[in-house]
């Protein structure tokens, strides 16, 4: 007998060509779909981040009205709010209801400065003769 041991190969002894491919294949899925999912997750932050500050700018201008305690006029009326380094452009809308001394006020915030983009919120509240109320939306 010999002290010297001989090592052979057997067929279990590694993984072919097409183990490896098939194993960096999902590898390669499940790392896409992480990435993905972790972008979705920073793109949702952001949003939310930014429909916060704009809820913000609109209780503002509410609380604004509140505060002056007027009777507002019916009628529209645009601005720019500067909030977190970033300007918001809100616009106010006060509309009669039916109720002569009841008047309604809505308020749309928006990032860009065109009336016709997407509000991030809006907010509204109702104004009466005698003081006011207002809700979310």
């Amino acid at each position: 007998m010999s002290s010297s041991k001989v090592i052979r190969r057997t067929k279990d002894a590694g993984f072919t060509l097409i183990e490896v491919l098939v194993a960096t294949s999902v590898i390669a899925i499940a790392l896409a779909a992480i990435i993905r999912s972790t972008g979705m997750n920073v793109a949702n932050a952001a949003y939310l981040r930014d429909k916060t500050f704009a809820h913000w700018v609109a209780m503002n201008q509410m609380a604004d009205l509140q505060i002056k305690r007027i009777y507002p006029p019916t009628g529209k009326k645009s601005g720019r709010e500067e909030m977190a380094g970033r300007d918001w452009f809100w616009t106010r809308e006060v509309k009669q209801s039916p109720d002569k001394d009841i008047r309604r006020v809505e308020i749309r915030v928006r990032v860009e400065e065109k009336n016709d983009s997407v509000a991030l919120t809006e907010l509204t509240g109702f104004f009466t003769r005698f003081g006011s109320a207002s809700s979310d939306r």
